[in-house]
């Protein structure tokens, strides 16, 4: 026998209670609010390891201005202290340094078979020449023979995900700076 959606049946002697149990039992659905709370707590935390092991181009971008204005200004103290011309050679992706009265003699840094590369996403416009020459007082030239000086800024832009650094060197003075 069934009274409005609950089945009734007669267990044991007649005179016995009757026991009622839904007739169609209803499933536990969904989650209970304490799981969903640490559900989100755990995905937060891996998020928020995740995120910090992202690269930031923008930080990328600006350490690797400010180490290109280091290297040049280390080739110009080695051709100051070394008594002999030192280059920069640049490419798109990479740049060199080498020494000698060509700048094709032994490479400096870091070695002949592995140019300076710039990191993942970055490229840079090299100056027009792509070789910038210190001679013996530290001075910039734009050719291997050291003849014909750096006449204006030297001006080398680094590019990465929409934004742009720009390494300048000064004529003269040789001196290196990011703006």
């Amino acid at each position: 026998m069934s009274v409005s959606g609950l089945k009734i049946s007669q267990q044991g002697a007649p005179g016995a209670p009757l026991v009622t149990s839904p007739a169609h039992p209803v499933a536990k659905r969904g989650f209970t609010l304490v799981e969903l709370i640490v559900m989100i707590t755990l995905i937060s935390i891996l998020a928020f390891a995740a995120l910090g092991r992202m690269p930031n181009l923008s930080i990328n971008l600006g350490a690797q201005a400010d180490q290109l204005v280091a290297d040049i200004r280390y080739v110009q103290s080695l051709a100051q202290t070394s008594a002999q011309r030192h280059c920069i050679a640049f490419t798109a992706v990479n740049y060199q340094v080498s020494s000698g009265n060509t700048c094709i003699g032994a490479v400096v840094m870091p070695d002949a078979a592995n140019p300076v590369p710039l990191a993942a996403g970055i490229t840079h416009a090299p100056i027009t020449t792509a070789l910038l020459v210190f001679n013996t007082l530290g001075q910039p030239f734009t050719d291997a023979a050291a003849a014909t000086p750096l006449a204006a800024e030297a001006v080398i832009t680094l590019n990465g995900a929409g934004e742009s650094r720009t390494v300048r060197v000064t004529p003269q003075t040789g001196r290196a700076r990011v703006q």
